[in-house]
């Protein structure tokens, strides 16, 4: 079967039934697609696809780690929900000469201080607003508690959260997403998958590599990347104090004095990705040295 919608919970149905279950990836089945699409037509690359040794099957997820992913969703959902309110409200206070500041800490708070200084109109169209960003931010706390808790009850997840710049929030996006940590033959296959590695335009014995790839899913490479970005400020903190760093936090912040602070992020959240595999395929617990 391809690897969409309802896919992982059909592919535990059939094994249960006793069936031996392929997953392929959509994207891969569609090159073997000849001529027009019918369902022969798909049932015939599907075939085609199958028997290719470089085409990898995409593992069947558990009902657990499918849940989690589901609950990342649904918080991200609700994340971009409060953001378009906030972002609606801004302006319009804005247009009535109320300058609010930039970032949303406190924002309900700052939103009801200047609530009287709106027209009554306005004022009262805008308190369902302030009441659903309020309610948003509140039912994110409350899935932030559940995926702790679900946390502190699994020692893969634990251990990954040891590494710097690894919290709750990529720990658990990362087990949801990952049936199986042994299908990547190495390091870099992580990478890779996360999208971190550069893109390459090779021909002959010229060899180029360029911007990295972006590949597959941008919410977790947004969590890793964002998570090497606290990580790499953290230890710019301990050396500018003088404190003892370890050898990739001195790589990374020797990086960055001579790159960019974004190169020397994304090349730090792939060392990030190495190490949580080298990790979560060994066992091992996280050692700075």
């Amino acid at each position: 079967m391809e690897a969409c919608g309802t896919a992982h919970h059909w592919a535990r149905y059939a094994s249960g039934a006793g069936h031996e279950v392929t997953l392929l990836h959509p994207a891969y089945v569609k090159p073997y697609v000849l001529r027009n699409k019918t369902d022969a037509a798909d049932a015939d690359a599907l075939d085609q696809a199958s028997r290719d040794p470089e085409l990898k099957p995409v593992p069947t997820k558990s009902v657990d780690q499918q849940a989690m992913q589901s609950v990342h969703r649904i918080r991200q959902q609700l994340i971009d929900t409060r953001k378009q309110r906030i972002n609606l409200a801004r302006p319009l206070f804005a247009e009535f000469g109320v300058p609010l500041p930039t970032g949303t800490k406190d924002i309900t708070a700052r939103l009801r201080a200047h609530e009287d200084k709106l027209p009554v109109l306005l004022a009262s169209a805008l308190k369902p607003i302030f009441d659903e960003i309020a309610e948003l931010k509140q039912r994110i706390n409350v899935l932030d508690t559940q995926l702790k808790v679900y946390a502190k009850s699994h020692p893969v997840i634990e251990r990954l959260m040891t590494i710097p710049g690894i919290g709750v929030t990529t720990a658990t996006a990362l087990f949801g997403s990952v049936p199986d940590i042994h299908q990547f033959k190495r390091a870099r296959q992580v990478s890779s998958w996360l999208g971190v590695t550069p893109r390459e335009f090779s021909s002959g014995k010229n060899r180029t590599l360029g911007r990295i790839s972006k590949r597959g899913d941008k919410y977790r490479r947004m969590l890793l990347i964002h998570g090497a970005r606290s990580a790499l400020l953290g230890a710019h903190r301990k050396r500018v104090s003088g404190k003892q760093v370890s050898r990739l936090q001195q790589w990374a912040t020797d990086l960055q004095q001579q790159k960019h602070h974004n190169i020397a992020t994304v090349a730090l959240a792939n060392k990030m990705a190495r190490i949580i595999w080298a990790m979560w395929t060994r066992g091992d617990e996280y050692r700075a040295s």
